[in-house]
């Protein structure tokens, strides 16, 4: 089949999957769920701010539209960032290694998750004394300092956190976040890895070691499968990100939104229906989203 390009509600995208989803919509009641990256995305990458994001939260939240944080953070960061947002939704952490739904959320019924503290927690990676016991290992040889070597004051001062939040962001239950003295290492590190059972990956500012089978498209398959378990109703996702970690995310959504990076523009990525951003971080991803509602104001999610 022939690709034709063209401009839809201001954005090049592919015009078989616009008519494909379109059709869709017309004919068959619609679930709408939105999976977010953070960082670069949903916040802006210099001051972490999401208020540019706001009208398009407020309006989702007035929906029932699920807002689904995808993240590398951890449990603690992104309870917090709820709370700011002021939201409790489930959310997926660490890049994938646990997602956590609020205990009764919206009745649904999870199969496969155990009771952690006031969530149903399912658990895709690797526990984080497992991580750290490789890092210690092989640490000195390929010169690598994870967060479990670093200080709070040093994390702040690499992440520009807050100490308080850099307290949260060290509070790891999956992976850990990496700084790399020697990249060109970083093929004979992922090899070493690989024969553990864990994985390389690269985000915005560090590298991240975790277990071999997470990633942060086989949580949002698992968060999604839990709702088609739980509903009669089709689900449409959209899924926004802006690096290479998450790729797997957006591969497994209908739409997925690519946002450009500050001063790098976009990642090298071509999906079906890709959407791509006009700015970068939180003013990128409110103006897309926005787009996205207005076009499907029908779509909600019941409370119950």
């Amino acid at each position: 089949m022939k690709t034709r390009i063209v401009v839809w509600m201001g954005y090049y995208t592919d015009l078989f999957w616009i008519v494909k989803y379109l059709r869709n919509r017309r004919s068959i009641p619609v679930q709408l769920i939105i999976f977010t990256d953070l960082d670069g995305s949903l916040l802006n990458h210099e001051d972490y701010s999401f208020a540019a994001a706001r009208p398009s939260i407020e309006r989702m939240k007035m929906g029932g539209i699920p807002l689904i944080i995808t993240t590398s953070k951890t449990r603690p960061e992104v309870e917090h960032l709820q709370q700011d947002i002021g939201i409790r939704e489930p959310f997926i952490v660490e890049n994938g290694g646990g997602i956590f739904f609020p205990r009764g959320y919206r009745n649904l019924t999870i199969e496969n998750g155990e009771r952690h503290e006031d969530y149903t927690l399912i658990c895709i990676g690797t526990r984080y004394s497992m991580v750290r016991r490789f890092i210690k290992k092989i640490g000195a040889r390929f010169e690598i300092r994870g967060f479990g070597d670093l200080t709070t004051e040093e994390i702040s001062e690499l992440t520009g956190l807050s100490q308080g939040r850099a307290e949260m962001a060290k509070a790891r239950e999956f992976t850990e976040p990496f700084l790399l003295k020697r990249p060109e290492g970083i093929d004979c590190l992922s090899a070493l890895a690989a024969a553990k059972d864990l994985k390389v990956t690269q985000g915005g500012r560090f590298y991240h070691l975790m277990g071999i089978e997470q990633d942060k498209g086989v949580a949002v398959r698992t968060v999604m499968d839990i709702f088609r378990i739980n509903s009669v109703e089709e689900l449409t996702t959209i899924g926004l990100g802006d690096s290479e970690n998450d790729l797997p995310m957006l591969e497994q959504v209908d739409i997925p939104v690519l946002i450009p990076r500050p001063g790098k523009g976009f990642l090298d990525a071509h999906l079906p229906g890709m959407i791509r951003a006009k700015e970068p971080g939180a003013r990128g991803w409110n103006d897309v989203v926005q787009k996205l509602l207005n076009e499907n104001q029908e779509f909600t999610i019941k409370k119950s």
